[in-house]
């Protein structure tokens, strides 16, 4: 906890403690009003926040009865900015001395830290020993999703398992999937009923059967579609937007081929459970849909609460993003047009320009936030941040001997809230 709440609260308590001849804390705590107590808490970290359970019995008691109040202030508060979540490679050969090397980054944080000419700070997430995730898997679990705090993992020995973990409360929950073959399409959170769900595909010859999984109730239920659907996301965290999960389509099982541009955004709806496609814009030059390394450079992410599409040239590394205007009549509006050869702007450029064979996957594009887009050379294990407005860019430094790979970095979010 920081040393300002605890010198302010020391003060309170010592006045309240003169004023009242009480010398037992625990009834002094008692003496604070509720709301007084709970508007002081709101504003601490959440690791701090967590710790204040064993100051008290009524503190105790007041955090549990208190639990979705709290969950509501700090995940309401204090996520302006997401962080994200890199996962060192190098643990990945000796996963049982080192269990889950997992470190967020926060570029807020990072702001004050630079201003005061101190390193660059990476926080590390921990997991418990304990947990199943780090006693039951004798190699690194692959991190497939991060939602809302959580995060999902898949076991890389049994790939039907899955590891579902909140690092904040130490939360997990194992689920062991029958459905054979299957793909995790997504872990999300549905606002309405305010649960965790994953949502299943399991491939039946040309077709696809869609399953949704309820945490809470442990309850696995069919997705009915009034048509037989057939296609296959790629395999990212899904852009929410508008009530409903977003992806690229991947794979058109009736062509076994990639999915034509009327079909290249698949759908889900949250609260309908509803499962359909939508085209995506299509460039007047090029014909972004004529391969899987096509698709591949395809990305869907999230500016001002509208879906963007990004959509990366290969070879001319052009990098055109629109922007859904109107969700209801599908209107596309190209915003911006970035050139990553262009040296001036992209130090970056010229090795881009002498290594024109790279494939899709080198780059990767993971999300938008105030204008900003983060930019992953997955080769060079480096990160960037290019202002789309003002067309500057600039290098986050990360921990030495720390390599990102394509599938260790996340979008992440502390929360509070319960997996079941």
């Amino acid at each position: 906890m920081t040393p300002d709440f605890f010198t302010r609260l020391g003060s309170l308590l010592e006045t309240i403690c003169k004023a009242s001849n009480v010398d037992d804390a625990d009834h002094t705590f008692e003496r604070l009003l509720d709301c007084l107590v709970i508007d002081i808490l709101s504003r601490l970290p959440s690791h701090s926040f967590l710790r204040c359970r064993w100051v008290c019995r009524h503190w105790r008691a007041l955090l549990v009865s208190s639990q979705d109040s709290f969950t509501n202030i700090h995940h309401l508060s204090r996520h302006t900015r997401p962080m994200f979540l890199i996962r060192d490679d190098f643990a990945k050969h000796d996963f049982a001395k080192h269990g889950q090397d997992l470190f967020v980054y926060d570029e807020n944080e990072n702001k004050k830290i630079k201003k005061k000419k101190k390193k660059v700070a990476f926080e590390k997430l921990h997991l418990k020993p304990e947990l199943m995730i780090n006693k039951n898997s004798k190699e690194e679990p692959n991190l497939l999703y991060s939602c809302e705090g959580v995060l999902m993992f898949d076991s890389a020995w049994w790939k039907s398992t899955y590891y579902i973990v909140n690092p904040i409360t130490q939360e997990e929950l194992t689920l062991q999937c029958t459905l054979y073959p299957n793909f995790v399409c997504a872990l999300y959170f549905c606002p309405n009923t305010r649960q965790f769900r994953i949502l299943f595909a399991k491939v039946q010859g040309t077709s696809c059967t869609y399953f949704v999984h309820i945490l809470k109730t442990w309850k696995c239920k069919e997705i009915h579609s009034s048509t037989s659907f057939n296609f296959l996301s790629k395999n990212d965290n899904p852009a929410v937007v508008n009530g409903a999960l977003h992806w690229i389509t991947f794979h058109d099982l009736k062509r076994k081929d990639i999915a034509p541009c009327e079909n290249g955004i698949m759908v889900f709806r949250m609260d309908k459970e509803e499962l359909f496609t939508m085209p995506h814009p299509v460039s007047s030059n090029h014909n972004v849909c004529n391969s899987k390394q096509a698709h591949l450079a395809m990305t869907l992410m999230v500016k001002d609460d509208r879906l963007c599409f990004c959509n990366m040239l290969i070879p001319w590394y052009i990098v055109d993003m629109w922007l859904l205007e109107d969700y209801e009549t599908r209107s596309w509006i190209k915003r911006y047009k970035i050139n990553l050869l262009n040296e001036r702007i992209f130090h970056f450029g010229k090795r881009l320009s002498e290594i024109r064979i790279r494939c899709a996957w080198d780059i990767k594009f993971l999300y938008i936030q105030e204008g900003e887009l983060l930019i992953h050379l997955y080769d060079d294990y480096e990160l960037y941040l290019y202002n789309l407005d003002r067309r500057t860019v600039k290098k986050l430094e990360l921990l030495r001997g720390k390599m990102l790979s394509y599938t260790d970095c996340k979008l992440y979010h502390k929360s509070f809230l319960a997996i079941a």
